[in-house]
């Protein structure tokens, strides 16, 4: 007689959690599609679009499908099948989740590369997450570690051993389906390597493809018609690798005109321009997320935050400016300004300077400059060890390199950012550093979101047009930096104005701020452009008012200057109205960061450059210890202090108070002779970036004349009880005497 048949709870808790009574096949295409569904549904945030995308683009739903399935194939090598479930599962639903909150403060969807931010994305944190969303970041850390080991050790496993053959063979089977479906998706050109827009890409395409697309597609593909011949068919369409006899033709120049400026833009006195030096600096002033609202089409403003900008876009030469992101990465904008190649050529989601562009040099605007004699300078209100800058800068040309650790910021936004005038005195002191001309790229921060701000804010410009009230208040703070980074736009150019050295000033935008913002709402219907201008202190015809990519940014500048040096500067300048430019480019462009280098006789003649940070390096010139009251104060004396100065005795780090730009103290420090003395420049996270040359304490050490240590509360107090004593004791040897 047959026993009672068990109950499907009974079965659960007899055989174990997370393991049901049904076919193989059943759990492994049912754990797949319920995975695929959510990880769309959390990526396009609605049904209506989720629908659209299984049932109309059923190719491309079944490419998703299929590399999740094969990801869950894993299950078949092992006697853990529940175990192996989850994981996966908690894989997928991490990359979801992900890219979900990454949605919610930028525009630009998670992919592979965004893995290697990750020490960056730590600095910035705090701009985004409150101490309630860090707590709630650990708890979800927290639960899903209790869940995987809650999972080791309940989930059930088979009640034989696997047959690994036949397990292996499907995962193979499968796996190899994959592949053929991912090859003739890239072969019919339904499915695309690169992504013009990666935003629309994970809309169009899914977000499993797509953030798998970002982990194998990397760098730029080798070129089909990639040879030796190829590059040398490029380079005899007058290409020139380096042209160090160009001579920049003298420009007469006269003093620019009066005009009718912002109070915050006039000048007090009109210094007259009487000469200049024989070369002209250029400025590229970076304006992080910097927009101007007036080119909304859905909102209205209570007044203009940017009055100084848009006098000069009308003014000036200017327009658009198409930039490779949108809401966020930044530093794709710089690379394809600062190098001229085209990030399109790149793998979906590259990050240049986290990949190759962290041990390879490359052709840059600096390199390119130097021919000519300039010195390169690059200027952040921000970490430097952001992005990798302090190195990657390394390898793109730049002999200087001045970050917050070596700036004396006093001010910052509600949320935390560095305010962008501190750059206009930096810019100055930098251009007064040498007798040369200058090369300056000006990286601003202040317009960086989170534009998120609590009740208690009170906006100077009011935005209306918005539903949403969170949303207006964005909007109403982000008007406010704006209209803050424009009176810094002002001060710059005033202070240009007055100055002997003939200058050009390129002021444009990295890319629209996360604010929702679509093409619909815009005048010129496309997120991937911002404004560009192009000023200069003299009179001058060289530039008109046009479109123009990132890319292509630097031979605009350079050509009427007839700067010529560089091979992607050069064909650019000659050749970018050719049918075959773009492949070209992509030729050029891979020969130098991945290829044979053909086009510079097969060796990379760039040479990464010894980067100092900050034009005004720190220096430790004396040591002296006060004592009181049996506690012994250091005090180091020095050059060029700041927040972000630490003292090392003998490699240890010291709990440093900053008093003054030559003073630092380390309270209770008794330093003796022959201690080895060192004062570092050292971010926020206690990365060293640089330091003073080593001190030894001897007895020789005096204290800088002309110069009293500020004295503590406790040291004045004594003071004071010692000289009330000394007066007691007087007025007592006169009573005597007497």
């Amino acid at each position: 007689m047959k026993g009672k048949k068990k109950s499907f709870a009974e079965k659960i808790k007899k055989e174990g959690w997370m393991r049901i009574d049904c076919h193989p096949l059943a759990v492994w295409f049912g754990s797949t599609i319920v995975t695929v569904l959510l990880l769309e549904l959390l990526s396009r945030k609605s049904l209506f679009s989720l629908f659209h995308f299984v049932f109309v683009t059923p190719h491309l739903f079944l490419m998703n499908f299929m590399l999740v399935l094969t990801t869950y194939s894993l299950m078949f090598l092992t006697r853990r099948w529940g175990f192996v479930r989850g994981l996966v599962a908690i894989f997928w639903g991490a990359i979801g989740v992900t890219d979900f909150v990454l949605l919610l403060f930028r525009t630009t969807p998670f992919n592979w590369h965004d893995l290697s931010l990750i020490d960056s994305a730590m600095q910035v944190m705090n701009h985004y997450v409150s101490g309630i969303g860090f707590v709630a970041i650990g708890a979800v850390i927290a639960a899903c570690i209790v869940l995987i080991v809650v999972l080791f050790k309940k989930a059930a496993r088979l009640n034989k051993r696997p047959n690994y053959k036949k397990g292996a063979a499907s995962v193979v089977t499968v796996a190899l389906l994959t592949v053929y479906f991912w090859c003739v998706g890239r072969w019919s050109a339904i499915l695309p390597r690169n992504f013009s827009n990666i935003a629309e890409a994970y809309q169009t395409y899914g977000l499993a493809y797509c953030f798998t697309n970002s982990y194998i597609s990397t760098g730029i593909s080798k070129p089909d018609n990639y040879d030796a011949q190829k590059v040398e068919n490029i380079l005899d369409e007058d290409v020139v690798l380096v042209n160090t006899e160009v001579e920049i033709d003298p420009v007469e120049t006269t003093a620019p005109e009066e005009v009718s400026v912002p109070e915050e833009y006039e000048e007090e006195t009109k210094a007259p321009i009487e000469e200049y030096d024989a070369g002209v600096n250029v400025i590229y002033l970076q304006l992080e997320s910097f927009f101007d609202l007036n080119n909304m089409t859905n909102i209205k403003l209570s007044d203009n935050p940017v009055p100084n900008f848009e006098k000069l876009y009308n003014e000036c030469p200017s327009g658009y400016l198409t930039v490779p992101v949108v809401g966020a990465g930044t530093v794709n904008t710089e690379f394809e300004i600062m190098t001229g190649m085209n990030l399109d050529d790149f793998g979906s989601g590259e990050l240049p300077f986290k990949t190759v562009l962290t041990n390879h040099t490359s052709e840059s605007i600096c390199y390119n400059l130097k021919e000519y004699g300039y010195k390169c300078h690059a200027i952040h209100n921000n970490t430097a060890t952001f992005y990798g800058r302090n190195k990657v800068f390394s390898n793109l040309g730049y002999d200087t390199f001045s970050s917050i650790e070596t700036m004396n910021i006093t001010e910052f936004t509600p949320t935390g950012w560095a305010k962008d005038k501190f750059l206009k005195d930096e810019i100055l002191d930098t251009l007064d550093l040498t007798t040369e001309q200058d090369f300056i790229y000006a990286i601003s921060v202040q317009g960086h979101g989170a534009y998120s701000v609590d009740d208690s804010y009170e906006s100077k410009i009011k935005v209306t047009g918005l539903d949403d009230e969170s949303l207006t208040r964005e909007y109403e703070y982000y008007a406010d930096q704006t209209r803050e980074m424009d009176k810094f736009i002002g001060s710059l150019v005033k202070a240009l104005k007055k100055r002997k050295e003939e200058t050009i000033l390129v002021m444009y935008g990295d890319h629209l701020p996360s604010l929702g913002i679509t093409a619909e709402n815009l005048k010129n219907k496309n997120v991937y452009q911002t404004q560009y201008v192009i000023w200069s202190n003299f009179d001058n015809d060289y530039y008109k008012n046009k479109k123009v990519k990132a890319y292509q940014l630097e031979s605009r500048i350079l050509k009427p200057l007839k700067m010529t040096a560089g091979v992607i500067n050069n064909y650019t300048q000659f050749h970018r109205k050719d049918s075959d430019y773009k492949e070209n480019l992509k030729n050029l462009a891979y020969d130098m960061l991945y290829g044979d280098n053909y086009a510079s006789g097969e060796e990379n003649p760039y040479v990464a450059t010894d980067l100092q940070l900050g034009i005004h390096p720190a220096r430790l010139t004396n040591i002296q210890q006060v004592y009181e009251d049996a506690v012994i104060d250091g005090f180091f004396y020095g050059e060029n202090f700041n927040t972000y100065s630490k003292v090392y005795i003998n490699d240890e780090e010291m709990e440093t108070d900053f008093i003054d730009n030559n003073t630092l103290m380390v309270r209770d420090c008794n330093i003796k002779y022959g201690d080895k003395v060192v004062v570092c420049q050292q971010d926020a996270d206690g990365v060293i970036l640089t330091q003073t040359d080593e001190f030894t304490y001897s007895e020789d050490e005096i204290k800088p004349p002309n110069y009293t240590p500020p004295e503590t509360k406790k040291a004045k107090a004594t003071k004071k009880s010692k000289k009330s004593k000394k007066s007691k004791k007087n007025k007592e040897a006169e009573t005597t005497s007497k």
